[in-house]
Order: C-alpha cells, then structure tokens, then sequence
C-alpha cells in the first residue's frame, strides 16, 4: 500500500512514521521540520506532561474532537518518542517539555529518525498543487509530478508564520476533495489596541488580569508593546476571542488581587505618606511609572492636585480605572506572527476515532490543518504529535472502519 504524506512537520513526520508502509512524504520546503525551528523561541516546547483531562482543558477550540487522539498518544508517549529517538528531554515550569539541549533541531532530526525508520521517502521542494480523487486511490500532483496513492494524509498546517511554508494555499485543495473549511484566524497572538503606548513600550506587568465579554478574567503576566498587549495573557485572550470581531473592548486589572474598597484603603495609606506630593507623582508605590500616565488621563484627575486635595469621588474614580483600565481591541498582529491558527478543516467531517475523512475514504488529516488549536505550554505542538500518530497508524490499516 502507497501512503503519501502532505507536509513534513511535526504531524506529517510522525504520521509517516507511525504508517509503516510504502510513504513518500512530500514538502515545498528545502528542508523538513520548517516551522519547528522557530517553535518555542528556537527551543521547542514539544509537548505538556500532565494527565489527559488538564490537557483537554487547554484544548480551546473543539476539545472534545481530541479526546481519543490524546487518549491514544499522551503527553509521556511524545516524550518516550523523542528520547527513543536520540532526543534527550526535560520538564521545565509548568509542565512544559523541551529537548534537553534547548535545540529545535534535536527535536526535527528525531522525528526525522522516527519517519525515516519505517523507509519513508521524504521528497522537498515538491509543492503539492492538487490531490484528485481517482478509483479507489488518490492522484497527488506536485511540482515533481503526478503520481497515483492508495491513501494521503493532509498535514499541510494553517496559515501561521507563512514565511515557513504553511501559507493556508492547501485549504483549495481541500475544499476541491469536497471538505468545508471553518475561515483561518490568526491566535496566540499579540493584539493591536487604541492607545499610544509607545511611551510603556517593553513594560510587563506582573499578576495582573485581562477579561473581556463572555470570558472568564486571565491572570498572569501582560507585556506592554508599541502598538498594545502581548505576553501571557494577551496571547490567551486572542484564543479565546480569535473569532470576535474587531473592535471589541478588554479590561486591564492592574490589582487583582485587591477588591475596590482594599484599593481604595491602599490608595489612602499611600496617599497619607505623601501629603505634599502631586497626584501624578504618588502612585509610584502602587504601579509602574510609565503606566500612571494613563491612569491619571483615564481618570480625568487633574494629576497636578497635591493628593490631601483628591476627593473620595476622584479617588473611587482612581480605584475603578486601575481595576477596569478599558482598551479597544482593534486587531491582531495577524498570522505573520500568530503562533498558530485558529480554524481549518471542519472536525465534524473527520472521524476523531481515525483521523479519516467522512467524505471520501483513504484521506486522512492531521495537526493545525484541522480546526482545533489550544494554548501556550506544548499542547499545539502535541496535539500535532497526537493526530499525525492517529492518522498514521489508522490509514496504514487495510480495512476501513
């Protein structure tokens, strides 16, 4: 049986791998593993080892598709694959998992090692153009020619980071094979706001919280940029809310900790410290300095009051800006620096079980094509890992379900 392989990332590596068959992998790439090289910073944060439950539940978008894949190939299943295959590993803060020398490319030569074990042919800078249906068997139309499969396996990715070969060209040919396609979005990604704050550029601000409509407030930490927020939080909130439409508003909690009358309190004890100081010059204590400024226009407070002048009335005002500083949300940073996509092939019309379209049998599909994404910690990266697995050892099966 002749098994092709479309994309040689992390899923269409270790799809190929796990086929043990007759695989030739195809890539329009000069080399394999493109985007794996930029993944985690260079460093590569392959995977999440926690149990599967907490796994599913950074799963943000159609979790519950995952939940036999992830079932089939863990987090520790990932490990053992990497380290079975010349890759030592280790586990840093919050579970994440990175090769041991800190390398992307540790990482892409095992799985190479991994596909290439089973006697995948691996052909680059072959561009696929159009997978045609054809008897029982699939035709694969690449820059180096046309060429007849029994089964294909779609790991062509979404359409973040484009510079690396995964540009969203791929979704025609699947929706020419007859699949819908839930329109791409750009996720874990910084987010474009309003504000000027080239005057906080670089700023992070530690323990804060980001909320916005219909979500749950975010702590952690938020990093202030030229153009609006980025950092933890403001990469977990453009997950949650990829499929928002802009404008929409987001609310900084300066003090999540505090509760409005605990604020207010503060606010008074370090005011009673500095009687002769002017407003805008006795919030030192209490946040960063370059982001007082824009506490003090938000409040409409006239920052040159010496603070012994500040009524209750400007001070609940104070309070509530710190606690709900409003931002307008006007965009993204867009997919050149989203870290993946929020969208892809419609999972209602694939088998969660097999990773096997419900369309057409022998076609198979796997990593960020589909539309699953999940947050920053590995799970990406893993849930690659998990469907390639699935899709490579179900379509090496004679029989279909």
């Amino acid at each position: 049986m002749k098994i092709a392989v479309i994309g040689a990332g992390a899923a269409g590596l270790v799809a190929a791998g796990s086929c043990k068959a007759d695989v030739t992998v195809f890539d329009r790439n000069e080399k394999v593993g493109k985007k794996i090289y930029i993944t985690g910073k260079g460093r590569c944060n392959f995977t999440n080892v926690c149990d599967n439950q907490t796994f599913l539940q950074n799963v943000v978008t159609n979790a519950p598709f995952l939940r036999s894949a992830i079932s089939k190939f863990t987090p520790y299943d990932a490990v053992d694959l990497l380290e079975n295959n010349g890759c030592k590993t280790k586990v840093e803060r919050g579970r994440r998992a990175f090769p041991a020398s800190d390398k992307a490319s540790d990482v892409i030569k095992a799985l190479t090692r991994y596909a290439e074990s089973s006697g995948t042919k691996i052909t680059l800078n072959s561009d696929v153009k159009d997978i045609v249906r054809e008897g029982d068997g699939y035709i694969v139309r690449s820059t180096s020619g046309d060429e007849r499969f029994d089964r294909v396996i779609i790991c062509t990715g979404g359409k973040s980071y484009p510079v690396t070969g995964s540009d969203g060209s791929a979704y025609a040919v699947i929706k020419r094979l007859g699949h819908s396609v839930v329109e791409p979005k750009p996720s874990l990604v910084a987010l474009v706001t309003n504000r000027d704050f080239s005057s906080a550029e670089g700023l992070t601000l530690k323990n804060v919280a980001l909320r916005t409509q219909k979500i749950k407030p975010i702590f952690g930490d938020l990093m202030i940029t030229d153009r609006g927020i980025s950092g933890p939080i403001a990469l977990t909130l453009s997950a949650y809310a990829a499929r928002y439409d802009f404008p929409y508003k987001a609310y900084i909690d300066f003090k999540p900790a505090l509760s409005l009358e605990e604020l207010d309190s503060r606010l008074l004890r370090d005011f009673g410290q500095q009687l002769n100081k002017q407003f805008k010059n006795a919030l030192d204590l209490l946040l960063p300095k370059s982001i007082i400024p824009f506490i003090i226009y938000m409040s409409g407070v006239d920052g040159t009051l010496p603070v012994h002048s500040v009524t209750k009335k400007q001070r609940a005002r104070i309070v509530e800006v710190i606690k709900s500083f409003e931002l307008d949300i006007t965009g993204s940073e867009g997919f050149d620096r989203a870290v993946v996509t929020s969208g892809g092939v419609n999972v209602k019309e694939v088998n969660p079980k097999t990773m096997e379209s419900r369309i057409l049998p022998g076609l198979y599909f796997a990593g960020e094509a589909l539309d699953v994404d999940a947050l920053t910690g590995g799970y990406n990266f893993h849930i690659a890992l998990a469907t390639g697995y699935v899709a490579g050892t179900s379509a090496a099966v004679e029989q279909h379900e």
